[in-house]
């Protein structure tokens, strides 16, 4: 095992692969299984049980909580393996159960960024990317090909469909259910429903009170004033925007799916909605 550093240590329980890959001081707890081709930087910490597969890239300082699993194949009818792999940046922690899997596509990569943490039973499916500094509070589940920008937080046991992006600092309450793009700094919660703007959350960043103000009136003017998002968009466009608000709006123009509303704007949509197939009728 050529690719053992001498300072790692591997419990007597634990089975690694020939061909992997464990950096210095490596620690692997019983029972651990790490496959060839793995790749587990230095300082890491395997927990007991814990699965590490042949395409996973570990950086440095990582913590693998018990029976966690990185790097399993995809949960995706009639895939056949392909070299993928599942990459960790610095010093995540990924806790007691949850699991990460690899990319679907010969290549591909699902990828976390540094310093997150993933809660006990949490799930990031194929193709993912997380940011630095995001955190998956316990039972969050991840469809495939999810973005999710730094400092997001998603809490316990909500849901989110494939190939939706939650930006920059957005906190995402507990038992939520997102299909739709949620754009930097907000709260959302219950199906898609944005609440407000995330103030308490940026406070705790350290954002300064100007960008704050900014922030928060760009907020009213996409979501409550009774503009539809194209023309709150085109109005704040208009005129010169600090870069967080050019973030929020660059995310706006770059969705594919479409971003969560608050409820009055989903309301008045409907509203429309309606008068638009009464005149249709009439």
């Amino acid at each position: 095992m050529s690719g053992i550093h001498r300072t790692a240590q591997i419990h007597h329980s634990a089975v690694v692969g020939e061909g992997a890959t464990l950096g210095p001081e490596v620690a692997v707890g019983p029972g651990a299984v790490i496959e060839d081709g793995a790749v587990v930087g230095p300082r890491c910490r395997i927990g007991p049980h814990a699965f590490i597969g042949g395409g996973a890239r570990l950086g440095p300082d990582n913590t693998i909580g018990l029976a966690a699993q990185i790097g399993g194949d995809p949960q995706v009818a009639g895939w056949q393996p392909v070299a993928s792999r599942a990459v960790l940046g610095v010093g995540n922690t990924v806790r007691e159960y949850a699991s990460i899997h690899r990319a679907m596509a010969e290549g591909g990569e699902t990828r976390i960024g540094d310093r997150c943490y993933l809660m006990g039973s949490s799930h990031v499916a194929h193709d993912c990317r997380l940011g630095d500094e995001v955190v998956l509070a316990n039972g969050a589940l991840i469809a495939g090909h999810v973005e999710i920008g730094d400092n997001a937080f998603v809490s316990g046991n909500c849901v989110v469909h494939q190939h939706v992006r939650i930006g920059r600092r957005v906190m995402v309450r507990g038992l939520t259910a997102l299909g739709k793009d949620v754009v930097p700094f907000v709260l959302v919660d219950q199906s898609n429903t944005v609440r407000a703007l995330n103030k308490v959350g940026l406070r705790r960043a350290g954002f300064a009170a100007d960008v704050t103000a900014a922030l928060d009136q760009a907020f009213r003017t996409i979501f409550r004033s009774g503009l539809t998002v194209s023309e709150a968009v085109a109005q704040l466009e208009a005129r010169p925007q600090v870069p967080e608000v050019r973030e929020m709006l660059d995310f706006i123009r770059s969705s594919k799916r479409g971003i969560c509303l608050t409820f009055s704007t989903q309301v008045r949509r409907l509203d429309r909605q309606a008068a638009e197939d009464a005149r249709d009728i009439a």
